[in-house]
Parts: C-alpha cells; structure tokens; sequence
C-alpha cells in the first residue's frame, strides 16, 4: 500500500460525564480542529523516501474527552445557567442566639407560687412595739367566780388569789343584785375564809328567790378592810322543793288496861296498804307522847304485822302512871311517816 492510500487514523475516545462533560468535549473539538487547520504539514505526513512527495494528509483530529472532577476542569467548561434556586422553608440562620427549647424553657421557667391552703397557718403578725404603760392607782384584781345550785344548796368556785397582803375571802350575798364590800343595806356576809388557796363555799339560801353572790379578798387597813381583789357578780335560784302530800292520819280505836301483869294495850288494825310498822310510845311527864318521838317520849315496841294489835308493858313500877300511844307508819324520804294513830289513853299500875 502506497503511502497516499493510507487514511489518516481518527482515534476517538470519549467518555460520557453526563450533559456537562458532553458540553465539554464538544468546545474542546472545535478549538482543536480550528487549531490543526492553521499548522503546516507535519513530519509524520512525510514518507521517509525522498524524491517522493505524497499528498498531504488531511488533518486528523483527536478529541480525548476524560471526567475531571478537579477545579480545573469546571473553570474550562462553559457552564450553562442554572436556575435560581427555590426559596428553602428553613429558617435562615440568624445572628441572634436561638432560645432554649420549649421543653427546657417550660423546666427553667418560674414555676408559679401555691396558693396557702385553708387550713394552713398564717404567718403571724409582728407584735407592735407598745409603750409602757404609765404606773397608775391600783385597781383590785377580779378573781373568776363561778356558780352553780345543787337540791336546796348554792355552790360557788373562785379562782385563788395570788398577791400579796391577803387575811380573808369575803363571801356576800345580796337580793338587790349588788353585792358589795364593804357590806350595803341588802348585803349579807354568809362566809368569812382564811385560807387563801381555799377556793369554794356553800350556801342554803332561801328557796324561790334570786340571789347575787360575789367574793372579795381583803386585809386589814387604817381606816378599816382594804379590798385587794374581787369577782364578778354571779346570780343563782334555789328552787323550793315540792311540798309532800299531806298524809292523813286515821284514828285508831285505842284500850288500856292495868293487869297483874302489868298494864295491856290494845288498838284497831291499820289497813293501809302502805302500812310498815307500829310504834308504841309512853311517856310519865308528856301528856301527849307521839311519834316521831317528841319531849319525855320513849319507843317501847315496833311491831311489823299489821294483824299483831296487843302489847303488854310489863316494864312498870307499882302505882306508876303511864301515857301510852300506838302509831301506824309508813316508810317515805324523811323517815317513817304516821299514816294512823290512836289517842294517848293513861293507866296506872297496881
């Protein structure tokens, strides 16, 4: 083959980068072509036989296309514009520092104050600076008094008093409402006490009626008892106990006879059923010995059957004279009560 029939050899290596890289290598191949057409022959277009010229070859283009991730390579590619970027919905940074986080601003955030319960104790107040008092004329102390009634009875509790000086608790009762000391018109001292740690009394007024009582601590002064302390007014009742129903006594038919023996009695039977007892009375100086016993009256028998109606007193002297009387009784609150009686009948003995 002669050297005119040799084609030139295109040797074409290219690498696919993508639309950029093929963007490259197309620039790259016309900058080169353009620069092959402008060079004269080259020696290795001439065959080495001389005397023989050949026809000159046609410029040969070689385009090397290679992926270059250097600078370089971005510098010599021809860019095509971009579009603009889309506006991110990122925040943009900002030069001011971010606060903390929810979470945590929520855990260092001042955690509202509780409110006091109901019940909780409230502070107490400062006590307010006072002046001292000015020393003045001394006033007597009051002593708590306290009353109070039981059956036909008044009570009365004081507290004790505890300066100086004492000789006597002064108990006054009044009608008038004014208890006073030194005693007034309707005042009435119903206790005169020594002991100054003694704190009560006891007082039987009249029933029905009210009464103002009060007590005062005294000592003897110049011009007479000097009141050092004293309590308050207490007025009390005693209320009257019921009257009893008046019992009504039944005679008895009554005999007395002066025996041998001595001198016999015999009476009526008691037919109460409330019958408890016969008391046989006598008595040598009291006309009229009764039951409960009264003046010169002496018990000589007690008899539990109402059925049992003699008695002999064989407890005489020879020409003694005798008042004798029998008693039916009963049992109540007071003691035993007649509910039957014979009249008092005299006898002498033989």
């Amino acid at each position: 083959m002669s050297v005119s029939e040799k084609k030139p050899r295109h040797t074409t290596r290219m690498g696919v980068a993508g639309p950029g890289a093929l963007a490259s290598v197309l620039l790259i191949g016309a900058v080169a072509f353009g620069a092959s057409s402008l060079r004269g022959p080259s020696a290795d277009a001439v065959d080495t036989d001389p005397g023989t010229r050949v026809a000159e070859p046609q410029p040969s283009l070689t385009i090397t296309a290679q992926r270059t991730d250097g600078p370089d390579h971005d510098a010599r590619a021809d860019p095509k514009p971009t579009a603009k970027p889309k506006p991110s919905n990122k925040p943009k940074p900002s030069d001011k520092p971010q606060g903390k986080p929810k979470d945590e601003a929520k855990a260092d955030a001042p955690k509202p104050a509780e409110k006091p319960r109901a019940d909780a104790p409230k502070p107490a107040d400062k006590p307010k600076a006072t002046a001292k008092p000015k020393p003045g004329p001394t006033t007597p102390t009051v002593l708590a008094l306290e009353g109070w009634t039981k059956e036909t009875k008044v009570k009365l509790g004081w507290k004790a008093y505890g300066g100086d000086g004492f000789e006597y608790y002064k108990v006054v009762r009044s009608a008038d409402g004014t208890a006073s000391w030194p005693p007034g018109g309707d005042d009435t001292v119903v206790g005169v006490i020594s002991d100054k740690s003694a704190t009560w009394w006891a007082d039987v007024p009249p029933c029905g009626t009210p009464w103002t009582y009060r007590v005062f601590a005294v000592r003897h002064g110049d011009a007479g008892y000097v009141t050092l302390a004293a309590t308050n007014p207490v007025a009390l009742t005693v209320t009257c106990a019921p009257q009893p129903t008046p019992v009504v006594v039944v005679p008895l038919a009554f005999e007395v006879t002066a025996t041998a023996d001595g001198i016999a009695l015999s009476w009526e039977a008691c037919t109460s059923e409330h019958f408890t007892a016969y008391k046989v009375v006598r008595s040598k100086t009291n006309p009229d010995p009764r039951y409960p016993l009264n003046a010169g009256t002496e018990l000589i028998a007690a008899i539990g059957h109402p059925g049992q109606t003699t008695f002999v007193d064989t407890n005489v002297a020879s020409t003694e004279t005798w008042t004798y009387r029998v008693v039916a009784v009963t049992s109540g609150s007071t003691g035993h009560v007649p509910i039957g009686q014979t009249a008092a009948m005299s006898a002498t003995a033989p």
